[in-house]
């Protein structure tokens, strides 16, 4: 019988790991939507381009974390 704390299930790992990474992407591309407006905002009299530039920045950043830690899983 195998004990449940001792040892996780790989698709339990791969679940934890899922989870971790859209919460990471929501965080930083909301990070960078705010970074994008505040700069545009305050440098380039309200362009769209800057808020889309962060935002990609930040799901970017986000997206390679994701595959560096599922990388990891295998």
């Amino acid at each position: 019988m195998i004990c449940r704390d001792m040892a996780t299930a790989p698709e339990d790992r791969l679940h934890e790991n899922l989870n971790r990474c859209l919460s990471d992407s929501l965080v930083k591309g909301f990070g960078g939507l705010v970074i994008g407006s505040v700069v545009t905002l305050l440098f380039f009299r309200r362009r769209i381009w800057p808020v889309w530039l962060g935002t990609g920045f930040g799901v970017g950043m986000a997206y390679r974390g994701c595959e560096k830690e599922l990388n990891a899983v295998k």
